[in-house]
């Protein structure tokens, strides 16, 4: 059964629900935080606070304009507010690290360990230039435990999800003392069994096997015996074998990554340095046979990918001002070969380099009942690429014309963009705040973008089934962005409304190709109506609104609602894969060690959708999901049902099915999950 729901219904239910409810406890509400002399607005949710995920991707679905594009259990890809993919900076652990996939198989948060991450924090509205890079779409960051001075404690952490046999165990110990401190974690992840829908039906394949291992070391160097300078590295080694992701052309053979980080923090005088040196060497193999049944018809594929990354940052910061220089460098290979043809090679890309190199500056200040903060920052881009081949350009004209061309062109592409950053909170009184934000922002394409040459699926996770080519002269992205907001609480009332309006020239996404070798080579491979990446020009305005409301001191209420509508300006269309509108509302009880809640979702259905990318509409739906919790001093026990009654629902964020022999028809939208009942449990000492 699919339930309706007119974005109407929910706006009139939103303004009726917005006075009396709020946002309990357990969920994300927007707070300040200061680190030294900078002040911060933030939004964050922890993973204790939520029902178990396997991809802590998950946990966005609790942050007020956030969204995941989900092609797998493990490749949950953030959206904010209408963007996705790399407009939205994400790190983790303090730095931003490529991936190996092509198509975002090893997305950024597929990085993070479960165990060891004590929340995601996100720039709600406009980010700030601090907060790194490329923020056209925000700034999402995983924080996660740090090895501490005079502290010695430990955490054991496991959970089982009953829809597709999901389970987690997890520990990290951190031994501390005066001036040397060490941190050791670990996960290991799995999916036993597909998952199921509402409908009992198979979304296959969605089994996986993963770990996670790392640990820090940090040294004091402060001679007053304090923690505020130190140095310290840190390494984490991430596995995945056999998992599946439905929603692409292929699924998971493994991913392996090594990843070193040397940092530190440092007082001068006055001064608060902060820097880091990162190193990430990740490989990555994928296929179209061993998880999923391929047709008779189709050739077998397999794609060894890999990619070495470097992320530098150095930051100086003294009362209002902060200044920051940083860098991500990074080369990306990919090769397709077929097991049952040893002649078969294609270059899908090779020694990709994509470099860039940046420096902000940003100041913050009172002034009378203002906090303004304001910010700039230059980047400057650099990318290349190496000459690729194609084994059959001999027997396929359109493969050696596409070939030649892209061999003969001057590969080599620099930019430099501008960022400027005013945001702006103006305290009328103890209870109110109005929210301004104003920001000019530029970003650069991705390696994908400008560097795939023939016609192929792989985009970065976009997974709408269609073949692409890329653009080598891609203009920067520039956005205009606009926020208004306020923040109200009385009483136990708290309402944190935001709309926002982002106009942004030289968008880039696809349009259907004209070129006639392009065509030819995607008919010759079975491929139609193939599409190439282009500058176009598009808009994206919206809401989202958090709530909270204390009842008593043991019943609280809470409400999440998000709305972004995403257009073509150049012509009448939408933008492709925009999170349809959506509301959270939650009521939670609390007595003694004893704490439950119950929680509905409503999502709207979603019609306006991109008619040049082929996108489907999908209809609404509603959810009702349980949880019970007990607390004691050291030790937490937590069960919960997801989806209780079973609804059988399509996610419009899910992609479509490209399995064939399966329960899902070829092309059909995924649907979301069926009844998942779940059991946690976690000893700290």
């Amino acid at each position: 059964m699919a339930l309706r729901l007119s974005f109407l219904t929910l706006s009139i239910g939103t303004a009726l629900l917005t006075l009396p409810f709020a946002q309990a406890q357990e969920a994300a509400f927007e707070i300040i935080e200061v680190h030294g002399a900078h002040q911060g607005s933030y939004t964050s949710v922890t993973p204790e606070a939520q029902a178990p995920v396997s991809d802590i991707s998950g946990l966005l679905t609790q942050l007020p304009g956030t969204a995941v594009n989900g092609n797998g259990p493990l490749t949950g890809i953030a959206q904010y507010r209408g963007l996705f993919g790399d407009r939205v900076n994400t790190q983790v652990n303090g730095v931003s690290l490529a991936g190996a996939g092509p198509n975002a198989m090893d997305t950024p948060l597929s990085y993070a360990s479960l165990i060891n991450s004590e929340r995601i924090e996100m720039h709600r509205g406009i980010a700030p230039v601090s907060a790194g890079t490329n923020t056209v779409g925000g700034s999402i960051k995983v924080i996660e435990s740090q090895a501490s001075f005079n502290d010695t404690q430990g955490r054991i952490a496991a959970q089982y999800q009953g829809n597709g046999g999901q389970s987690h165990l997890g520990a990290k110990v951190n031994v501390g003392g005066k001036n040397h401190a060490l941190l050791v974690y670990g996960d290991l992840m799995h999916g036993d069994e597909d998952m199921k829908s509402g409908d009992d039906l198979r979304l296959s394949p969605t089994g996986y096997d993963k770990q996670i291992i790392g640990g820090q070391y940090r040294l004091n160097l402060s001679d007053k015996g304090l923690d505020d300078e130190s140095i310290a590295i840190g390494y984490q080694h991430l596995e995945t074998t056999e998992a599946g992701t439905p929603a692409l052309p292929m699924d998971i053979d493994f991913i392996r990554t090594d990843r070193v980080k040397l940092e530190g923090e440092h007082r001068l005088d006055t001064w608060d340095l902060n820097w880091h040196l990162a190193f990430s060497d990740a490989r990555h193999g994928m296929d179209n046979f061993s998880e999923r049944q391929k047709p008779e018809s189709a050739n077998a594929r397999y794609n060894n990918a890999e990619s070495q990354s470097y992320d530098m940052a150095l930051t100086l910061g003294r009362d209002a001002w902060l200044f920051g220089l940083d860098s991500q460098l990074s080369e990306h290979n990919s090769l397709i070969t077929d097991p049952t043809k040893p002649m078969f090679r294609v270059d899908n890309f090779n020694k990709v380099q994509d470099d860039t190199y940046s420096a902000f500056a940003q100041w913050q200040q009172d002034i009378d009942q203002w906090h303004w903060q304001l910010g700039a920052r230059v980047k400057h881009y650099r990318t290349d690429a190496d000459e690729v081949s194609h084994s059959m350009a001999g027997a396929m004209p359109a493969i050696k014309v596409l070939m030649d061309r892209y061999n003969q062109a001057d590969r080599t592409q620099a930019q430099t963009g501008l960022d400027l950053v005013i945001n702006g909170r103006y305290r009328v009184n103890e209870e109110l705040t109005w929210i301004l934000g104003l920001a000019r922002k530029q970003d650069s394409a991705s390696y994908q973008q400008r560097y795939l040459w023939i016609p192929m699926q792989s985009t970065g996770g976009l997974a709408d089934g269609r073949t692409y080519v890329g653009k080598m002269d891609l203009d920067l992205e520039t956005a205009y962005q606009l926020e208004l907001g306020a923040d109200f609480n009385r009483q136990g009332l708290s309402i944190s409304p935001r709309v926002f309006l982002h106009r942004i020239d030289d968008y880039i996404q696809g349009v259907k190709s004209t070129d006639p070798a392009v065509i030819m080579a995607a008919n010759m491979m079975g491929s139609q109506d193939p599409m190439e990446f282009a500058n176009v020009d598009a808009q994206l305005l919206g809401m989202d609104i958090n709530a909270s409301y204390e009842i008593t001191d043991q019943w609280q209420l809470d409400l999440l609602a998000s709305y972004v509508s995403g257009e073509r300006r150049d012509i009448d269309d939408n933008l492709y894969r925009i999170a349809p509108p959506k509301v959270n509302l939650g009521l939670n009880f609390r007595e003694g060690n004893w704490s439950a809640r119950i929680e509905g979702v409503m999502v709207a259905a979603q019609d306006k959708v991109s008619e040049s990318q082929s996108e489907q509409a999908s209809a609404g739906y509603g959810l009702v999901n349980l949880v019970l919790a007990y607390d004691r001093q050291n030790w937490l026990v937590k069960a919960g049902v997801n989806n209780l009654f079973d609804i059988d629902y399509e996610d419009h964020l899910g992609g479509y099915n490209r399995v064939f022999n399966a329960d899902l028809t070829p092309g059909q939208r995924m649907p979301g999950t069926g009844m998942n009942a779940w059991l946690t449990g976690e000893y700290r000492f």
